[in-house]
């Protein structure tokens, strides 16, 4: 049996080929997150292969990277275990794609502002997901719900003034040659703690953490998805005012 390369995202089924085909496409650990080196990053780059020799372009991918995470926010809004367990899978193809564009890139020697410019635009889709997470919120507790149309309604509303922001902000990133950073994000690679504390209070830990908490809620009849999206909103808070905090304390130190 093969011994697998302890810095790369490997599978046991992975070939020399496919190793050589990784070194050359992923990053590296210290740049990605729990979620995307232990899950995505390990069958990402077979989906790359696959597209390697089809007319879709890196920035096709990240377009479609664009519209799954947009999708997810409306599929939280029905309130029902099945449209959030398909919220879960389309949170996912949207993070997978996220890898594959950029290994695509990486694989046919391409750079692009407009892939920089699309990249940066869904960043700022954590927006209107964590306003459809309160919108289902209310779904699930309110006695005379809003109703899918009008939190549809709320759902873009939202979504068109974070894009009306976004863009302008994304078109100006685009020609910065630095990773976007802050003192919170650089303090995920300084240890394994913290690590898991980036997991657990974003996105990616959230809907991994989903299908289990609704299984829970199946078999106990407690409202524990309610109290799972509450607590999360609430910790996001918490994480936001302390980014805040030490993004003020690192300018003012300047």
């Amino acid at each position: 049996m093969k011994e697998l390369p302890k810095n790369l995202p490997t599978l046991p089924v992975d070939s020399a080929k496919i190793l050589e085909y990784r070194a050359r496409c992923q990053k590296p650990r210290w740049k990605e997150d729990l979620w995307t080196w232990y899950v995505l990053r390990r069958i990402s780059i077979y989906v790359t292969l696959l597209l390697r020799s089809t007319p879709i372009t890196p920035n096709a991918v990240t377009w479609f990277s664009l519209l799954f995470f947009i999708l997810t926010g409306w599929l939280m809004l029905w309130a029902e275990p099945w449209a959030m367990l398909m919220a879960v899978l389309a949170y996912n193809l949207g993070y997978l794609c996220d890898c594959v564009d950029g290994e695509l890139a990486r694989l046919r020697g391409t750079t692009s502002r407009q892939g920089v410019f699309i990249d940066t635009l869904i960043r700022a889709t954590s927006i209107p997901i964590l306003a459809a997470f309160s919108l289902t919120i209310h779904a699930l507790t309110a006695e005379t719900p809003l109703g899918l149309w009008t939190a549809s309604g709320i759902y873009l509303t939202t979504l068109v003034a974070t894009m009306g922001l976004a863009i302008p902000l994304a078109y100006n990133y685009t020609d910065l040659k630095n990773d976007e950073s802050d003192p919170v994000s650089d303090m995920r690679t300084t240890s394994f703690f913290w690590e898991c504390v980036a997991f657990v209070t974003g996105l990616p830990g959230f809907f991994a953490a989903l299908p289990l908490l609704l299984c829970l809620e199946y078999l106990s009849n407690l409202p524990v998805t309610v109290w799972f999206i509450a607590a999360f909103l609430v910790l996001w808070g918490v994480k936001t005012a302390f980014r805040l905090y030490h993004v003020l304390k690192a300018l003012n130190s300047n």
